[in-house]
């Protein structure tokens, strides 16, 4: 448990909490922290379900996944920057000639340089779609006349 923690579990609900957010089930984290050998199945699931809802578990088991998520986040972008990293050395060091380009290929389409460019839209009134679909039917006419 975290000194000065705010919501302050006891040392059996802080396990609760933790084998919890482990990803072990609420029955068997309620076995885990507490002594249940002489609790039915059926009271071991009501005290973790009425535990589980606690104010202060539920606020931790939150906090808890919250950390996790972060960490995760933090492991995701870590692991971003070592393939970035490893494909800029192979880009730019010794090596064949196919490998430094499908690493500058990569590298490229990471930071967008090679995303297709969009066409800028006119806005054109109805008299000049109308003249430009009369042109397109007096060009087919025209097919038309010489075949």
């Amino acid at each position: 448990m975290l000194k000065g923690y705010p919501t302050m579990l006891t040392a059996k609900q802080e396990n609760f909490v933790e084998l919890l957010t482990q990803g072990t089930s609420q029955t068997s984290a309620y076995r885990g922290a507490y002594d249940t050998q002489n609790m039915s199945d059926k009271s071991v699931w009501e005290e973790a379900s009425r535990l589980r809802r606690h104010p202060k578990v539920s606020t931790r088991i939150l906090e808890l996944k919250k950390e996790k998520e972060d960490r995760r986040r933090l492991q995701v972008v870590s692991r971003e920057e070592r393939v970035l990293n490893e494909l800029e050395r192979i880009a730019f060091g010794d090596g064949s000639v196919s490998g430094k380009l499908k690493a500058m290929e990569l590298l490229g389409k990471y930071i967008g340089l090679f995303s297709p460019k969009k066409e800028v839209e006119v806005e054109r009134t109805s008299k000049e779609l109308l003249a430009e679909i009369f042109k397109k039917i007096e060009n087919i006419d025209h097919f038309k006349l010489t075949c």
